[in-house]
């Protein structure tokens, strides 16, 4: 039995191994406030003191934005760092790449909680995925921080990610972790509240309209046109799906 799976079998190995984890979690939170800490501690000694409240006010919002830039730097390269040599394929979920994902998908589960809503279609969102390993274009626009496993995406130049929109390389089925990268060609733009799957490849000058799923492994060609059926009975869209129309 591997040392994996002894951990995942044990309730006891599960709570003594979350102590280190959680503790990793708070140092690199730590690490991502400390220039705050430091500006506001500034700000106490220089303006607070002298009843200077006003401009003590603006310290703290700054302290704030200052702490989203240092958690992207903080939290983006230890992602990239824990998910080194974490390649595409099919893991059981009581193995040690498992774990190691799962300590780096919290550290992401943070930023989505934490930063990333706070600064869409800013230069801090496009910078976090490229830190993670994102192969990131020239001018690509990020309305959703839903991107999960980015390590494994590439967004071609100009590519549009509209709010809301999941883009996710990993799925999890028959107690196995699927890992699958996801390739959006130059050019294309995906609408808000998408789905897409593991594995799915999109050409360049793509349309991919509000609402879209796209299933795992499918392949669009070049300027390829797709949008959602609204309010369609089942029946009916599984007809259209299978071309009887």
């Amino acid at each position: 039995m591997s040392v994996a799976k002894k951990i995942a079998d044990s309730v006891l190995a599960q709570v003594v191994l979350t102590i280190p984890i959680y503790s990793l979690y708070a140092l690199l939170a730590g690490l991502s406030t400390l220039p705050s800490v430091l500006l506001v501690a500034w700000g106490v000694r220089a303006l607070a003191s002298a009843d200077r409240w006003i401009a003590f006010s603006i310290v703290l919002g700054f302290s704030l934005f200052l702490f989203f830039q240092t958690a992207v730097l903080v939290m983006g390269l230890s992602i990239r760092l824990l998910s080194l040599g974490v390649k595409p394929g099919r893991y059981p979920e009581k193995s040690a790449t498992v774990i190691r994902w799962l300590l780096f998908s919290g550290i992401y589960t943070m930023m989505t909680q934490l930063v990333l809503p706070v600064v869409p279609m800013s230069f801090m969102t496009n910078l976090f995925f490229r830190l993670v390993g994102c192969r990131m274009g020239r001018n690509v626009k990020l309305n959703s921080y839903m991107l999960n496993d980015a390590y494994l995406l590439t967004l071609g130049d100009g590519v549009v990610v509209g709010g809301q929109t999941d883009i996710s390389c990993h799925i999890y089925e028959n107690g196995h972790l699927v890992l699958q990268p996801v390739s959006i060609g130059a050019g294309s733009v995906i609408g808000a509240h998408c789905y897409i799957s593991p594995g799915v490849t999109i050409g360049e000058r793509c349309l991919v309209g509000l609402g879209c799923y796209i299933r795992q492994g499918a392949s669009l060609p070049d300027g390829s046109r797709l949008t959602s059926i609204g309010g369609v009975p089942l029946s009916i869209a599984q007809r259209i799906e299978k071309g009887r129309f």
